[in-house]
């Protein structure tokens, strides 16, 4: 039996990454908390750069990327703020538009990192063409390209979501914005089973959750767009952006809204996770196939899924008893076979997983 995590071989922005911040050596394999999608004022945020840095270092995240429109944030006069322990990330969001024949200005956006000069963004066309043209742009700037908030403005189908998915690795399935739609409704698919839509058409894309926040004066209330919503958590071996960012290439990571997970690791034979319990909360791990079906649902703090060979792909996805959520990335399982050395270079970079320290996320704070 084949099982291939999604991923393929390092983007171009490899080149420039290691510029990035600063290095952090760690000693041994550690979760990262990180935040890919936040705004200031220097966009349309509400508070300016050092202030929301200092929010992100004083929650517990260990990388940030200020994602401001149209405009790359450098971390270099942010130091002081994010002190030794916060990784900032240079990145933009490219603020596309479609204009179709109907007379419609349909928001695209996608999130580019660690690119090497500011994006331009594409406005014109169909959501379909505009997507593609903006992942195209990023691409050439060398960066990493984040597909944001897909139901805003109702503005992409699964169709114009798999034109565009050889260039895009990863996809917004949750959102703390209150305007985007993350569920879908009316018709349209929920953003995660827009993921489910690509991952059973074989594009080998991860989901992640974000703030995309713009709120951090005055009251946090569930129409304002607040900090401390949607995270990833990333395994890396060093505390490096450069690490960071290659383990949001290869999927090593896990998006949550709340959930924290202990470990999470692929054998030859399954695909198994151990989350780490909060309070008095209790869990339910459901494992997802091809066609977004749920293959299984368990109980209690651990849950494993031993691989048939038929699923396509297999994901997890983490309820806790308050509905907050983990997903981990897809396992692809197609028929054949495929060798143990093979497979822990694809699947397990950092071995069982065995000593790796989690984040702390019981903070609560919104």
């Amino acid at each position: 039996m084949r099982v291939a995590r999604g991923f393929l071989p390092a983007l171009a922005f490899c080149a420039v990454v290691p510029s990035i911040g600063a290095a952090q050596p760690a000693s041994g394999p550690v979760w990262l908390k990180g935040s890919l999608h936040t705004h200031t004022d220097r966009s349309d945020g509400d508070t300016a750069p050092e202030v929301v840095v200092r929010w992100y270092r004083e929650h517990g995240y260990g990388f940030l990327a200020i994602t401001d429109h149209d405009r790359i944030t450098e971390p270099a006069p942010l130091a002081e703020a994010a002190g030794p322990d916060l990784l900032l990330v240079p990145a933009e969001e490219v603020t596309g538009l479609a204009l179709p024949s109907d007379g419609r200005k349909v928001p695209v956006h996608v999130n580019a990192f660690v690119p090497r000069e500011v994006i331009p963004p594409f406005k014109g066309g169909t959501p379909a063409e505009a997507l593609a043209q903006n992942v195209a742009r990023a691409r050439a700037a060398g960066a990493l390209v984040l597909v944001n908030h897909p139901n805003f403005g109702w503005a992409l189908t699964a169709d114009d979501l798999k034109a565009a998915a050889p260039g895009f690795r990863l996809l917004e399935i949750f959102s703390g914005h209150p305007l985007v739609h993350f569920l879908g409704g009316g018709g349209a698919l929920s953003a995660e089973a827009l993921w489910d839509a690509l991952l059973t058409a074989g594009h080998r894309v991860h989901g992640a959750a974000v703030d995309d926040s713009h709120h951090f004066a005055g009251e946090c209330t569930p129409a304002r767009a607040c900090p401390g919503r949607g995270w990833v958590v990333v395994r890396v071996a060093e505390r490096t952006p450069a690490a960071v960012l290659a383990a949001l290439e290869r999927g090593d990571f896990y998006a949550s809204n709340g959930v924290a997970l202990r470990d999470v690791r692929a054998t030859e034979a399954s695909l198994e996770l151990t989350i780490e319990p909060q309070k008095s909360f209790r869990y339910r791990t459901e494992f997802v196939g091809s066609g977004g079906r749920v293959l299984a649902s368990i109980e209690g703090e651990s849950a494993s899924w031993r691989f048939r060979g038929d699923e396509g792909y297999v994901r997890a996805r983490v309820t806790d008893s308050m509905g907050r959520r983990a997903w981990t990335q897809p396992v692809f399982v197609p028929d054949g076979g495929l060798g143990a050395e093979e497979l822990r270079s694809r699947l397990s970079p950092h071995g069982t997983g065995a000593g790796l320290r989690p984040v702390s996320e019981t903070d609560e704070s919104r």
